[in-house]
């Protein structure tokens, strides 16, 4: 939470509604007629019994009908009696908490100002008599409820956005968009209540303000409704986490089960796992496109299940033969996992971990631009992770040899901007981590945890920290 600038954003509101205030009266004057007074009195009564006593429109749902009573003010009395008349409900709203006292009389004032602007471009109040015809006091009505409700949602999405970092987006998709319809509906019933008022008098006019309350009523249903939604979605994502966790279960397991065949596998998964995510990142890719790399890293090498056991646990140069199988691999790694469809996504990017650049890649040969940036990210991850690791027929490399072999291979071997990304990383990372020799690379116990979880890489802000 924004403290600091919380209250310079409502300072500036205050700021604002005094400018405002002033100005109306030095131009326009207060209007001290005994009918305007009583007027404004009427208005302040209901405003704030509307405040005090909200209508329960559902289980736990309760709304006011301040805003056409603000807009009837307005219409009826002009906007300095109207925000008068406003400022009882305001003092109500905001309780013994001063920052909010001051933000909801700073914003009743100044929405109440703004429509009395568009309203008087059409008609004066009825009770200064209005000499406009009926169609100009309906038209101004509607645009003043139009902009009591827009202005309104608009200074309290900004103390949203300053207050909780709330993005305007997030609100105009969550609090706006949805009640379109029914905001709409509050500025017909406004506009009407007014015709009402002065065609057939108070009785028809309360008829108005009973749609306004059902216009209430359908805004806050669909709101019970909109998250009903939310919550039956969040079950479903998780049903769908679930059975991805299960499915990933099962292929550290297979992982797992190659590493103590060949002594190596499951090492290189996991530090594969945590590059390729750490890359991803860094590249400003999506955190959902991250942790999938995390799992398509895990498993990259699955279809290494299927190798005879003398090509696995091999130490010296394969034959043409055995080679052949071996870029194999990445093809059968692409037919376990797109049998899963959580992992389908990922299994191209899998089947494409050993593609380059330059073409000269396997199992398809592609060129640059058709490999996806996913399957460079592995193809970089995996290089490293292999280079670094001990192997029974020759010790690793240091990480400074690596990275000199990974910026050899720039634009032949890997993509240049995946390396720069990588050696960013690199630069601000400890020995353990450019090693994948400390706790945060063991191998995750299937079942034990999300893998999200496991061999997550704290880096040092700067070498110096090492």
């Amino acid at each position: 939470m924004n403290t600091y600038n919380t209250k310079i954003y409502i300072g500036l509101l205050a700021a604002l509604a005094v400018s405002l205030s002033a100005s109306w009266i030095y131009w326009d004057g207060l209007g001290l007629a005994p009918e305007i007074v009583v007027g404004a009195v009427v208005f302040s009564v209901l405003i704030l019994i509307g405040e005090i006593f909200p209508i329960r429109v559902s289980g736990q749902g309760t709304v006011g009908v301040w805003d056409i009573g603000l807009v009837a003010a307005i219409a009826a009395v002009g906007p300095i009696w109207a925000a008068l008349a406003a400022i009882p409900a305001a003092l109500y709203a905001g309780k013994n908490e001063l920052l909010r006292l001051v933000f909801e009389v700073s914003h009743i004032v100044i929405i109440t100002f703004l429509a009395g602007m568009v309203f008087s471009l059409t008609s004066e109040p009825l009770l200064l008599g209005a000499d406009a015809s009926t169609p100009h006091l309906v038209y101004g009505t509607l645009a003043a409820s139009i902009i009591v409700g827009s202005s309104n949602k608009l200074i309290v999405a900004n103390l949203l956005k300053i207050k909780y970092g709330r993005s305007l987006r997030e609100t105009w998709r969550e609090d706006m968009s949805p009640y379109l319809l029914s905001d709409a509906l509050n500025a017909l019933t406004a506009g009407f209540g007014v015709l009402a008022l002065i065609v057939y008098g108070p009785v028809v006019a309360l008829v108005a303000v009973g749609g306004a309350i059902g216009s209430q009523v359908i805004v806050y249903r669909s709101r019970d409704q909109l998250r009903e939604n939310r919550d039956l979605k969040k079950r479903i994502l998780s049903l769908e986490e679930s059975l991805t966790n299960s499915n990933l279960t099962f292929g550290t397991m297979i992982i797992q089960d190659l590493g103590r065949r060949d002594g190596q596998t499951h090492r290189h998964a996991v530090a594969t796992s945590a590059y390729a995510a750490d890359i991803a990142r860094e590249m400003q890719l999506e955190e959902t496109t991250a942790e999938r790399l995390r799992m398509a890293g895990m498993l990259h090498n699955i279809g290494m299940f299927s190798l005879p056991e003398e090509i696995i646990s091999a130490t010296g140069r394969l034959n043409s033969l055995a080679r052949n199988e071996v870029e194999q691999h990445p093809a059968r790694g692409e037919q376990a996992l797109a049998a899963v469809p959580e992992f389908q996504e990922m299994a191209s990017w899998v089947r494409w971990h050993h593609e380059r650049p330059d073409g000269r890649g396997y199992p398809d040969k592609l060129r640059s631009p058709w490999i996806p940036v996913e399957a460079k990210i592995l193809a970089v991850a995996q290089a490293y992770a292999a280079m670094i690791a001990d192997r029974p027929h020759r010790p690793g490399i240091s990480p400074a040899e690596a990275r000199e072999k990974l910026h050899a291979g720039v634009d032949t071997e890997f993509d240049g901007v995946v390396v720069r990304a990588f050696t960013r990383i690199l630069d601000n990372a400890n020995e353990g981590y450019r090693m994948a020799d400390d706790y945060r690379f063991l191998f995750p116990e299937p079942g034990s945890q999300r893998l999200s979880e496991a061999a997550l890489p704290e880096r040092e802000s700067s070498p110096s920290s090492e």
